[in-house]
């Protein structure tokens, strides 16, 4: 008897487990951003991109490149890609002049300027079908 009430407890569990995953269902403004503007010339920061559709979905596997041209003559590059919520969080990186390319399949190449003083916030980024 008592293998039988552990192990509807066991069964019970597991159930509400399962019911929490499946109503962890967000947006992309549910999730914490992780961007980081740089304070100075050439300093640190990091880009938290958010990549969606012409419709508003998140689209997963979309190639980020953020190229930086700094002011003391370097040049840095970091890269990611999207997950299945269309959010990347490139590796930092000194910030000069910021040149973000953007590559999907099936959606149009984008390159964008970006400044480093807006990677506070999360970089929202639509893209267009071919």
């Amino acid at each position: 008897m008592r293998k039988l009430i552990l192990a509807a407890l066991f069964v019970v569990a597991l159930a509400g487990v399962g019911a929490l995953a499946q109503s962890n269902t967000s947006s992309q403004s549910d999730i914490p951003n992780m961007g980081r503007a740089a304070t100075e010339p050439n300093g640190i920061g990091r880009l938290d991109a958010r990549v969606a559709d012409d419709a508003g979905n998140p689209v997963k596997g979309v190639y980020l490149k953020l190229e930086s041209s700094r002011s003391d003559g370097f040049f840095c590059e970091s890269w990611n890609w999207t997950d299945d919520r269309g959010v990347a969080v490139l590796p930092p990186l000194h910030m000069g002049t910021l040149k973000l390319i953007v590559k999907a399949k099936g959606y149009e190449d984008q390159k964008l300027d970006v400044s480093p003083s807006s990677l506070g916030d999360p970089l929202k980024i639509t893209l267009h079908k071919k």
